[in-house]
């Protein structure tokens, strides 16, 4: 405590300089904020409790025993407070409301050093600096102004609010100056009337000796005035008092004026602390209902956007399958007249195969529910899978829906046996079904490392020719450009038979190119770009440059593929003076393939079947190629059929051969299946070879 120490007229000026530490029920949530305070503060210090006591059973004996167990924990502290050498006592009120207890302590004991907690300590986080507890927040804002807090959490200290001890004064009564009875304990011997109600109101546990002589005087904007101006008024009654008891004795009508004011002032403080609690809940609850509602109307917006977006999604549905729906009655109509076309002319389409229809369930089951392992190609125009049906290999292209009318025209009127052949459709599922060409694309068994799948000079001449008579029908029966000849596009058999895929879907009106857009000269630009890739194997951009550079330093075999084997010298030249001038940039200046590439490649091919006859000995006149007869039967193929080993066989024969195996005939390997398949390529072929023989 300190004073102004003198005497005379004027009481000595003291503060309050000891340590408050606020603590609950809850002694291990509560140790961390007492011992954060005797790590920094020393002295004198007092423990502060607010006791809640038990309203649903208000007799005698709960309550005292509530007592008992409070001065148990108190009494803890007060022992953690003695093992560190610090001395302190114990304080406390009655109250339900802990924070207005805490704020009637502050006022009671002239509190100026309080140390309390922030927040529980579970809600403790790094660079917390906000008080998240309400009984904080309100101790914060109601306590005295000279009352300076530390706020703590977790043993950390969270806030602390300043104090300002202009605020504070207190007057020591003649009767504790020295001289005067103030008990060991601390607790005030003389009794005032103004202190009195105070005790009696806040229901404290004991009152400090030096409390009477407090008094506040209150800044500006305080609502603590008037209890305290009362008390010092009482005091200077009780000191005035004492002096005319000699002269004569005050009006007893002063003194319960004086009794009456204060309970009065009491009454008028707890009001208007109570109508401020009220207010603020109520701006809490009008802050909750205004932000529920602005939360209502965002939801409401959304939904109505959502709902908005949703019909405007329905009606962009609602079009596209009235488009899809109007896209399937026209292809189901081309499926009739196709079927309708295969019923009424079975004599005229000599080779034509049936166009079959597939469900779209089949066509699941063929590519195992489109099992991406059975994907042989992802092209501009669509899917295309390996698949299995009715037991026999087929290539299924999965088209856009946009090019699956077109391409399905052409390639049931288009019908060669360079050509890869349409078995069947499937309008569900915009399919188009091919013949399944079990050496792949010529782009496969040029870029292959393995030996046995590499193709024989013989072999790339008969695939220059099977190219050449493709576009030559094409161009001269149907107008058609391919747009896009390359060795991706041409597939071939079991027999290495050439078949060209992805045509019909550009067309050209002249025989004469126009600059920029695809014609038959860009055909033949192409189709000489294949010629040099089967000359060399290369895949280089600049592949002209480098055989016009062969030809003229006359070192043509450095650039010939060794793996075709030993080309023949003069018909190698040839093909490559063939297949730059096939290139040439002048489009005017290109070969025609009908007049003048496909008698030269014709008279290769033969000198080639010459040249096998010769090596294996004499044939007779007009022999058929061998692949025309049958491995079985030895003879001439009239319905030839495709089984799972990959073979074509005579029908019938092959028939009989799985009536009692189950292994193929030609490599005596386990079969996958019994399945046969219709190779209308050879057929027609055959049909071709006898009607020139």
């Amino acid at each position: 405590m300190e004073g102004d120490g003198g005497g005379g007229g004027s009481p000595a000026r003291v503060v309050n300089d000891r340590v408050y530490v606020a603590v609950g029920r809850d002694v291990r949530e509560s140790k961390p904020t007492l011992l954060w305070a005797l790590d920094n503060f020393g002295g004198d210090f007092r423990i502060i409790h607010v006791h809640q006591p038990r309203q649903m059973n208000p007799s005698p004996r709960p309550q005292e025993l509530a007592r008992q167990e409070m001065e148990s924990i108190l009494a803890e502290y007060i022992h953690m407070c003695d093992q560190a050498g610090v001395p302190a006592k114990k304080r406390y009120v009655e109250t339900q409301d802990i924070g207005k207890g805490i704020v009637e302590l502050i006022e009671l004991h002239a509190i100026t050093k309080l140390v309390m907690g922030a927040a529980a300590n579970r809600r403790y986080f790094e660079e917390m600096r906000q008080l998240t507890s309400t009984k904080a927040k309100f101790v914060n804002q109601h306590a005295h102004p000279s009352c300076r807090i530390w706020f703590v959490c977790n043993g950390n200290l969270i806030w602390s609010r300043e104090g300002d001890l202009n605020t504070f004064d207190m007057d020591i009564a003649p009767s504790v100056l020295p001289g005067g009875s103030v008990g060991e304990s601390g607790h005030q011997n003389m009794r005032s009337p103004s202190l009195g109600s105070v005790h009696s109101r806040s229901n404290s546990s004991e009152v400090e000796d030096d409390l009477a002589l407090v008094r506040y005087e209150r800044g500006e904007g305080s609502n603590h005035i008037t209890e305290s101006n009362s008390v010092r008024a009482y005091e200077g009654y009780s000191q005035n008092q004492s002096y005319t008891g000699r002269e004569g004795s005050y009006s007893e009508d002063l003194y319960k004026q004086l009794d009456q004011a204060c309970e009065e002032v009491a009454r008028a403080k707890r009001e208007a602390l109570e109508e401020l609690i009220r207010r603020q809940k109520a701006e809490k609850t009008a802050n909750d209902a205004t932000r529920k509602l602005k939360a209502l109307e965002n939801a409401f917006n959304e939904e109505l956007r959502r709902r908005k977006d949703l019909e405007e999604l329905l009606a962009k549905e609602k079009e596209a399958f009235e488009l899809l729906n109007k896209q399937h009655e026209e292809l189901q109509t081309l499926s009739e007249e196709l079927l309708a076309n295969q019923t009424s002319e079975p004599s005229s389409a000599r080779g034509q195969a049936l166009i079959y229809e597939f469900s779209f369930s089949e066509i699941q089951e063929a590519t195992e529910s489109f099992d991406s392992s059975l994907m042989i190609e992802e092209g501009e125009y669509g899917s295309t899978y390996k698949g299995s049906l009715h037991h026999t290999p087929v290539a299924i292209k999965m088209l856009h829906l946009c090019n699956y009318h077109h391409e399905i025209q052409v390639a049931t009127k288009s019908r060669h046996p360079n050509l890869v052949s349409l078995i069947g459709v499937c309008p569900d599922a915009s399919a188009a079904i091919y013949e399944y060409l079990p050496n792949g694309s010529l782009e496969d068994q040029l870029g292959a490392r393995d030996s046995s799948n590499h193709l024989s000079w013989q072999t790339r001449i008969h695939i220059c020719a099977d190219t050449c008579a493709a576009l030559v029908f094409l161009h001269s029966c149907y107008g058609m450009v391919h747009g896009d000849l390359k060795p991706g596009n041409i597939l071939l058999d079991s027999n290495f038979v050439a078949k060209i895929t992805n045509f019909g879907l550009h067309s050209a009106q002249s025989h004469s190119p126009t600059t920029g857009e695809l014609s038959f000269a860009s055909d033949v630009y192409s189709f000489g770009n294949v010629l040099l890739r089967l000359l060399t194997g290369r895949s280089a951009l600049n592949l002209d440059e480098v055989m016009q550079t062969a030809l003229d330093v006359g070192n043509l075999s450095v650039v010939l593929d060794p793996t075709a084997g030993n080309w023949p010298f003069e018909q190698a030249k040839e093909l490559a003076h063939l297949a730059l001038s096939c290139r040439d940039s002048d489009s005017n200046n290109r070969p025609c393939l009908r007049s003048q590439v496909w008698p030269v490649l014709e008279r290769m091919r033969t000198r080639c079947e010459a040249s096998l006859s010769s090596r294996s000995g004499p044939e007779e006149p007009g022999q058929p190629p061998q692949y025309f007869t049958c491995p079985i039967s030895h003879e001439i193929m009239r319905d030839p059929h495709v089984a799972a080993d990959g073979f074509t066989y005579e029908a019938e024969a092959i028939r009989l051969w799985l009536r009692d195996h189950d292994t193929s005939p030609m490599t005596n390997l386990q079969l996958s299946n019994r399945g046969l398949f219709p190779n209308q390529t050879v057929r027609s072929m055959i049909q071709e070879w006898l009607q020139n023989h």
